[in-house]
């Protein structure tokens, strides 16, 4: 279960990613805990715990990651605007398949 102050972006990375995508991302906040992406199960999973060997690490406030997540704001855009910094294996991104959160 999510800290209090953190069940928005987690709810948010819950919805988004919904599909297996073969890698571990990591989600690092500005401000605030680092959430996990397990993409590698039949299902992607977000966890407060590492899962180890992630494959990409993404930077950026939590409020351009919530906007993301809910298919406010590209994910493309993001990173090219500089807003969402990205390190590590980029096939990743490409791999990913989000759902909206609306």
């Amino acid at each position: 279960m999510p800290a209090p102050g953190r069940d928005d972006l987690f709810a948010a990375a819950q919805k988004a990613f919904s599909k297996p995508f073969g890698a571990v991302i990591r989600l690092e906040p500005e401000a605030g805990a680092t959430l996990w992406v397990d993409g590698r199960g039949d299902k992607a999973v977000v966890t407060l715990s590492d899962p180890g060997d992630s494959a990409c690490v993404w930077r950026a406030s939590r409020e351009t990651l919530i906007r993301i997540f809910e298919g406010e704001r590209m994910l493309a855009s993001s990173f090219v605007s500089g807003r969402l910094r990205v390190a590590g294996d980029m096939s990743v991104m490409a791999r990913l398949h989000m759902e909206s959160g609306s």
